[in-house]
């Protein structure tokens, strides 16, 4: 079983940030993704990702990269199985980008980490531009995650622009089935 937790949408005192917490772990997922604004603004993130990694939850973070710091990315990428880059600014998601790919390069262990593209609507040529120079100078990126609308015949093209060992997808599987808000 797989939980999304829109963790930041939800408000919660830290005390009861860690309770339900445990109540997830207690239906044992799989996986939870953190979510829903953005994550990395909650105060006690990391003791929350602490208790997931420690239960043995695989931790999916999806982050629009707002307030990643680079002392964070070595503890991000010890806690999260996978850490989601979303677009909600080029610039943001670039810069995380970076960070993440710097820390998986000194890390002895690290996140899987990519991008997700799916609300790319316009700029489409900024994320072939991203997938033909940018990303060949981050070699820890794994993923571009595209939405469903974008053709097959695309996602080949895009595929083919990445350096070897990106992975572009039109598969939503960072959206999880399950929601909790609190």
């Amino acid at each position: 079983m797989d939980i999304t937790w829109e963790v930041a949408y939800a408000r919660l005192s830290h005390e009861r940030m860690l309770r339900t917490a445990d109540a997830l772990i207690s239906m044992r997922p799989d996986t939870v993704t953190l979510s829903g604004g953005e994550p990395l603004s909650v105060p006690g993130l990391f003791e929350i990702l602490e208790r997931f990694r420690d239960a043995g939850v695989g931790v999916v973070l999806h982050t629009g990269g707002q307030g990643l710091h680079p002392s964070m990315v070595g503890t991000l990428h010890g806690l999260c199985a996978r850490i989601v880059i979303g677009i909600d600014s080029w610039a943001h998601a670039m810069q995380a980008l970076h960070m993440l790919d710097v820390g998986a390069a000194m890390a002895e262990r690290h996140a899987e980490f990519g991008l997700d593209a799916h609300k790319v609507h316009y700029g489409f040529d900024r994320l072939e531009e991203f997938l033909a120079v940018t990303a060949a100078g981050l070699p820890n990126l794994a993923f571009v995650a595209v939405g469903d609308a974008v053709t097959t015949d695309h996602v080949r093209y895009l595929q083919a622009l990445a350096p070897q060992g990106v992975r572009v997808t039109r598969d939503d599987q960072y959206t999880l089935p399950r929601v909790v808000n609190s």
